[in-house]
């Protein structure tokens, strides 16, 4: 579960988002619920939650009942750590962990369902003159920057990215998404393949077992992350769209790395990362051109909608500015430059894929990149913004 504070109607909010799909939609919590859930700390009980209700209010009575009435609705939404919600948790990752295959829970929602207009569809983002070239087309592309944004407001960037390497035929993918609702660990494996309605695409299983015996501290026990995230799905469905699904590839979401910023210089600094970094690196030299590397990110975001007291319009010049000294670091294959760049604003813009790319730049050493395409998508109604890139990587040699 994620929780972050935010700005709703020019008004003080928490927002409360589940990535396993026990609340369906974002829950938006203001004005006086906010108080009544402060006080819900475990300890306190009924009779003292409502005297200091009570209080708060200057001696306006609130009964009981509808102190009860009050948190049997927020614990039907699975906002209270109750029975219930553990029940339920519980229940999803015992039905999640057996099953051999990850469906993709954004066909027919993000994208079509069936074979025949998802092809259709796909086919409508490549223009047949591509608007910008990769440099250097004697070498192969051997790594890949993407959005994970919204496929519709992305369209033109993805085409951009995916162009560049839509005669490569890799036989291995390694796919390095955004874990989004990864907390708690570096990385989160799966064993399990991966179905989109262009078929199945296989997981090598072995390597995956050889990343997590790395370090099995930094990974998470459990692969429940994978269940309901984006960014890798739909790379997926662009790299099936290209080469079919004879490709093998190893999914590896990326957790949050930003509580490491002040104490190191680069990802492959941090105890234990280092070791996964390292066995990763030594799968993708040992496949040599027959390897693909994919990062499915997006870069700043800013507004209301993510924490910032500013609407995104007056945030938007130095994000870029930001996002600009991120790419520039990328494209030199510097993971110094780019791991500096970040700390020196601490996080500011929330660029999600930091990760993805830290990761990225130090299994792909000698590797210079070109920036294909960017953009913002300014959301008007939340008065926030996202930007996205498109980046084609390949040896400095």
């Amino acid at each position: 579960m994620e929780i972050f504070s935010t700005y709703y109607q020019s008004q003080k909010a928490l927002v409360v988002k589940d990535a396993l799909g026990l609340i369906k939609n974002p829950v938006v919590l203001q004005g006086q619920i906010l108080d009544f859930i402060g006080l819900i700390d475990g300890r306190s009980t009924l009779r003292d939650i409502q005297l200091e209700l009570i209080r708060q209010r200057n001696g306006v009575f609130v009964s009981i009942e509808d102190i009860q009435s009050l948190l049997s609705e927020l614990d039907s939404l699975f906002l209270l750590d109750s029975d219930y919600y553990r029940d339920t948790k519980n229940k999803i990752f015992t039905d999640y962990s057996q099953q051999p295959v990850r469906p993709a829970v954004l066909a027919g929602q993000a994208y079509p369902g069936s074979i025949e207009a998802l092809e259709k569809y796909l086919d409508s983002f490549f223009p047949e003159k591509p608007g910008v070239s990769v440099d250097n087309s004697d070498k192969k592309v051997s790594a890949l920057i993407a959005p994970h944004i919204d496929l519709r407001v992305g369209k033109k960037v993805y085409a951009q990215a995916y162009a560049a390497v839509k005669e490569a035929f890799p036989k291995t993918v390694v796919l390095l998404g955004t874990g989004h609702s990864l907390h708690h660990s570096y990385f989160s494996l799966t064993e399990k393949d991966f179905e989109t309605p262009f078929g199945l695409v296989r997981t090598e299983k072995p390597f995956v077992r050889k990343l997590r015996e790395a370090d099995e501290e930094v990974v998470a026990p459990h692969d429940i992350d994978h269940r309901n995230e984006h960014s890798i799905e739909f790379q997926l469905i662009f790299l099936q769209h290209l080469f079919g699904s004879d490709f093998s590839f190893i999914p590896v979401l990326c957790g949050s790395l930003h509580n490491a910023l002040a104490a190191f210089s680069r990802a492959s600094e941090i105890p234990g990362v280092n070791g996964f970094l390292s066995e990763l690196r030594k799968l993708v030299e040992e496949k040599g051109s027959n390897v693909l590397v994919v990062a499915g990110v997006d870069f700043s975001h800013i507004g209301p909608k993510f924490g910032h007291s500013f609407q995104a319009s007056s945030l938007i010049s130095e994000a870029r500015d930001h996002d600009t000294r991120l790419i520039d670091a990328i494209c030199r294959g510097d993971p110094l430059g780019f791991w500096a760049e970040a700390k020196r604003v601490d996080n500011r813009y929330n660029v999600c894929g930091f990760s993805s790319i830290a990761c990225l730049l130090e299994i792909l050493p000698d590797s210079v990149g070109q920036c294909l395409g960017y953009e913002f998508w300014e959301e008007e109604e939340t008065q926030s913004a996202v930007s996205y890139a498109a980046i084609a990587l390949s040896s400095a040699n």
